[in-house]
């Protein structure tokens, strides 16, 4: 299991080249439309036509096309205008589907997810420390259980498995319980070949906090928003980054670690931020079954006592130091805050450091919004299955014309 073999190319159905043909230009154009189209919810062919500057004749071809081929949907003329009546079209929840598996040192999670991110199916396994073929056992099972319930989803609008995981870095050993034995054997393997050869549509795999940043992108608090940063709070910090509406993986697939960025530590010097801002820097706050809880119970760890808030304090201190320098670097006006946390607790670390930074941003020209999260501690499932959607019908030039 392998950084560099974090996907499929020879199942990916797009011809890819060295430069753009006109068959590439068309497929371009019919995703930058359907990509409006989720961006804003619904849109009219006037409206597409103003959005894209593509002629008219184009846009009426490929939402007809589209709208024939069950992508799009039309919707209820919109009256009350000067002139014809408006027909909005929006995204068919049923024309494709897409399996997320998330993976981490005490489960697995599969989502299966529709073309609006609605979870339709959901399956878990718990591990005391997952081994790699008990993880394939689980997956290669569940799937064929949801496919076998879910007989109306057809495998032809399956995009792909996008798998999410930590393992994805080789720190696991080092930040977590995981034994060097465990982390050995994911390094003997290479996961995404291994399920790759099992499906006949592609297979992903990317860092877990990544991909979650892409389920905000493709169906929460990231929807319409030209970019952010992204914290997910699990074990360790993990963070993504969305640039002009596109996930921006980096060279290595590790751009918007937030993790690693220094921040200043209560003693004087510096830790890295994922130090201060994790699950695992919260528990060292607590005895052994207050800690445990916020493992086994992510949306409500019930009453934790003082050393909550004080660990809430120094999360948000440190999201906002690393905020200053994220903008410093990358004039994003946004991050988006979420985790395997409930949803009070998720509330007040965005309050706080919304507070914080309101301080340090006081000149800044345009406002930075302090979001929180949509998905919780399902956000890698839900972001392992946005991944081969994000392949399959975004107009990101990177992933439509580069292998």
């Amino acid at each position: 299991m392998t950084g560099s073999s974090f996907f499929s190319v020879e199942k990916n159905t797009d011809g890819r080249s060295g430069g753009t043909t006109q068959a590439e230009s068309r497929v371009y154009n019919e995703r930058l439309i359907i990509s409006l189209v989720r961006r804003h919810g619904q849109l009219s062919k006037t409206d597409l036509t103003r959005l894209t500057g593509l002629a008219v004749q184009t846009v009426t071809t490929i939402v007809n096309r589209a709208a024939d081929g069950g992508v799009l949907v039309r919707r209820e003329p919109l009256r009350g205008r000067l002139g014809q009546p408006s027909v909005p079209y929006a995204l068919n929840p049923e024309a494709a589907y897409s399996f997320g598996l998330k993976i981490d040192q005490r489960s697995a999670d599969l989502a299966l997810v529709n073309f609006v991110g609605d979870i339709v199916a959901f399956e878990r396994t718990v591990f005391n420390c997952p081994m790699p073929e008990a993880v394939m056992s689980f997956t290669r099972s569940a799937i064929a259980k949801l496919l076998r319930r879910y007989s109306k989803v057809r495998p032809d609008a399956i995009a792909g498995l996008g798998i999410a995981s930590p393992f994805y870095q080789w720190n696991w050993n080092m930040e977590t319980a995981i034994t060097p034995a465990h982390v050995e054997a994911w390094r003997q393997i290479d996961i995404r070949t291994e399920l790759d050869r099992v499906f006949d549509w592609p297979v992903y795999l990317l860092n877990d906090a990544m991909v979650a940043a892409g389920a905000e992108l493709m169906f929460g608090a990231g929807i319409g928003r030209a970019d952010f940063v992204y914290a997910f709070i699990g074990d360790v910090l993990g963070g993504g980054l969305v640039l002009d509406h596109h996930l921006f993986p980096g060279r290595n697939r590790l751009a918007g670690a937030l993790g690693a960025i220094p921040v200043p530590a209560e003693g004087g010097g510096t830790v890295p931020l994922s130090q201060v801002a994790s699950l695992h820097s919260l528990a060292d706050r607590l005895d052994v079954s207050k800690a445990e809880t916020i493992w086994a119970s992510p949306e409500d760890w019930g009453d934790l006592g003082p050393a909550l808030p004080q660990w809430i304090e120094a999360v948000s201190d440190g999201l906002a130091h690393a905020v200053q320098g994220a903008i410093a670097l990358l004039d994003v006006d946004n991050i988006v805050i979420d985790g395997a946390i409930p949803a009070s607790v998720r509330k007040e670390i965005a309050k706080a450091t919304r507070r914080k930074l309101a301080r340090i941003l006081v000149e800044r020209p345009e406002p930075f919004s302090v979001l929180e999260g949509t998905f919780g501690h399902l956000g890698p499932a839900i972001g392992g299955a946005s991944i081969p959607l994000l392949v399959r019908y975004s107009n990101d030039k990177d992933l439509l014309f580069k292998e």
